[in-house]
């Protein structure tokens, strides 16, 4: 299992080669949660074992959130993904970095583990409650069979 924080730091490296500046957090929750869908879509397993809380505009993670702002964003996280790992965060990476992040938020709001996580709050209201694992194993299977159909 990869450490959350590697895993970002690989996500932001991409993009600011790409782009030139840090990617903003909004789109880095959004892919962090496309990259562990993959990795629970390919692999069957977490690729980091960190929770996701369900906030108003999707899956954000608090280490995540801590880290911009710090202002040392990711400079303290190891270089060490494995090889498989780095191939998946470079697949999520091409296949939504295209949308804008108000549209990954919009398709995180989409995911059951999601709005599972909102029953019962406002639009409006933060909230806290963890994305359940089995409710992201049910949108993983949802999404593998969403890309073998089309």
């Amino acid at each position: 299992m990869e450490n959350m924080l590697s895993v970002a730091k690989m996500f932001n490296s991409l993009y600011r080669a790409e782009n030139g500046v840090d990617m903003d957090e909004m789109r880095m929750h959004k892919m962090m949660y496309l990259a562990q869908r993959e990795s629970l879509m390919y692999n069957k397993e977490l690729l980091f074992k960190d929770d996701f809380e369900g906030w108003m505009y999707g899956p954000v993670l608090v280490g995540v959130r801590d880290e911009y702002s710090s202002g040392t964003m990711f400079q303290s996280a190891p270089d060490n993904l494995s090889a498989e790992s780095q191939k998946l965060v470079k697949s999520v990476y091409q296949r939504y970095n295209k949308l804008s992040s108000w549209q990954l938020s919009t398709l995180s709001h989409g995911e059951l583990s999601w709005k599972n996580s909102r029953e019962g709050l406002s639009a409006s209201a933060r909230g806290s409650v963890h994305l359940k694992l089995a409710d992201m194993r049910l949108d993983a299977a949802r999404e593998l069979l969403r890309r073998e159909v089309a």
